[in-house]
């Protein structure tokens, strides 16, 4: 193996096992936020009842394990650790691209013009997992049970096998979104606490992460709603013709805020989730003899 092969290699199995590891420890978080974002479609009247109490009911009624840990956790792993994977695992030799091509010199831009491009690619490649994952955890623990497998399945005997790939341009949108403003905030953060004499370590890691976690929810969360809402659409028997039907549709009945519907759930899923994938990836790749990311 050449030593460019070695390089990317190791920069793969980091970013790999970062994602995996934060996939399966937030996955009662991810569960919460798209059951509370797909909750209108079935009963309009329970959106009245605010997210903490529904969060209690699902605990009081179905409980941690059943209703919120074990609903399409293969499936958020399979999504988050691939989409992880591959967004950090070539990130570095597409970030060094746009600045190649854009002759801009290292900034925060140039992280969110690469977060960008690599968030787009890997959400559009794990979207099936993505779906997956979406219609198991709209279901919850009602109905029969099915691992993730089964559940590709079935979207494939129901729409064949461009069913998996429902939603693929919010998705890639939404990935581009994700990446992009996580990138920025923690490059920009990240960079701010070095120049103020911070050394690089677990703390700055800690702190540009919980910064990164708001921004990416704030570019992406009109992309989010929309994909959750048509991709578990049929598991809750509302069929879309298109991304523009379920847009058009929550903006007429629900209202322009209803597309950062999920926010708060939103930040409460991706501040544990970047907290332990980016500080974990960072530590891995100092280990593995890589340095911090640059």
């Amino acid at each position: 193996m050449t030593d460019a092969a070695t390089l990317q290699a190791k920069r793969f199995s980091c970013s790999v096992s970062a994602g995996l590891v934060a996939g399966f420890l937030t996955n009662p978080t991810e569960t919460i936020r798209v059951r509370w974002q797909v909750l209108s479609m079935t009963s309009p009247s329970a959106t009245e009842t605010g997210l903490l109490q529904f969060s209690r009911q699902i605990l009081k009624s179905e409980g941690l394990i059943r209703g919120l840990w074990l609903p399409g956790c293969t499936g958020w792993m399979a999504a988050f650790g691939g989409a992880f994977g591959v967004r950090m695992g070539i990130y570095e030799s597409v970030r060094c691209g746009v600045e190649s091509t854009t002759g801009l010199s290292r900034s925060p831009t140039t992280a969110f013009m690469a977060g960008l491009c690599t968030g787009s690619l890997a959400n559009a490649v794990c979207c099936p997992f993505f779906q997956a994952k979406n219609r198991l955890q709209a279901q919850g623990s009602s109905g029969p049970q099915r691992s993730l497998f089964r559940e590709l399945v079935s979207i494939t005997q129901e729409n064949g096998f461009t069913g998996l790939y429902r939603g693929v341009p919010a998705l890639f949108m939404r990935g581009g979104l994700i990446a992009g403003g996580q990138l920025f905030g923690y490059d920009t953060t990240k960079r701010f606490m070095v120049s103020q004499g911070v050394q690089e370590g677990p703390v700055v890691h800690l702190a540009s992460s919980s910064v990164s976690a708001v921004s990416a929810v704030l570019a992406s969360a009109p992309a989010d709603v929309v994909l959750n809402r048509y991709q578990a659409g049929p598991r809750l028997g509302k069929h879309y013709s298109s991304l523009l039907d379920v847009a058009s549709e929550l903006a007429r009945t629900e209202g322009p805020l209803a597309f950062y519907k999920g926010v708060v759930p939103n930040v409460v899923k991706f501040l544990p989730l970047f907290l332990m994938s980016m500080p974990l990836f960072e530590q891995l790749r100092r280990l593995m003899g890589l340095g911090y990311l640059n």
